[in-house]
């Protein structure tokens, strides 16, 4: 297959829907940079700085990140908010801010279908991941205008270790799907493959909810 783009940068790509994602796209970018949180950890903006000083342009951008346990709300502390605001918005704000998508290029977030019914038990996660995703869609016409298309994945339940982390028993929570079975995180990543191989851009602002229908809402 010949090689379309020269390089494409993976957050989160050493497991879970990342590292699906690095291997459904392998074979259309030269250049794959899989990261794991060695590499940057959004949590931490010096590094995040570390990595802009390398990586200043991609083709393909994924922002990709794992979020907080479950606390509830009275028990969550300053430096709870702290951390996973610089994970799950400042910290990818910046990198938004400093690395040059390519003319046709792509940015692929994965988010969370929570930013559609939030969880009383993700309040942290609910909040910042809602309002990146704001700043994606403020941001979209003008990537627009520059042939770039942007594409926020929200993720229902999927088959990661994060999943099994807030799930006690999965077999249990699979019957009350209306799929009766978790998602494959192997379907998120041969859909992005889908869209960059196919060069699909009239889709770019939108929110895509991949969650098995579990969500009620109509809109």
């Amino acid at each position: 297959m010949k090689l379309r783009f020269r390089k494409a940068i993976v957050l989160g790509g050493s497991k879970g829907i990342g590292k699906e994602i690095c291997n459904s796209i392998k074979s259309l970018c030269k250049n794959l940079v899989k990261c794991s949180r060695k590499e940057i950890d959004t949590s931490n903006l010096e590094s995040v700085n570390n990595f802009l000083k390398i990586h200043q342009t991609t083709d393909i951008l994924i922002l990709n990140s794992g979020g907080p346990p479950p606390i509830q709300f009275k028990n969550i502390r300053s430096e709870d908010w702290y951390k996973y605001f610089n994970q799950l918005f400042l910290g990818y704000c910046k990198i938004l801010q400093k690395i040059r998508i390519s003319k046709g290029g792509y940015i692929f977030y994965i988010s969370s279908s929570i930013i559609k019914e939030p969880s009383e038990n993700l309040i942290i996660s609910s909040a910042f991941r809602l309002a990146f995703s704001s700043v994606l869609k403020s941001l979209s016409l003008n990537y627009s205008n520059k042939q770039i298309s942007i594409i926020n994945i929200a993720p229902g339940p999927f088959r990661t270790n994060r999943v099994k982390e807030l799930i006690k028993n999965l077999r249990n929570f699979e019957r009350t799907l209306p799929t009766k079975k978790i998602g494959n995180p192997k379907e998120v990543g041969n859909f992005v493959k889908y869209i960059i191989k196919n060069r699909i851009k009239y889709i770019s602002g939108s929110t895509v909810y991949f969650d098995g229908n579990l969500l009620k809402s109509f809109i």
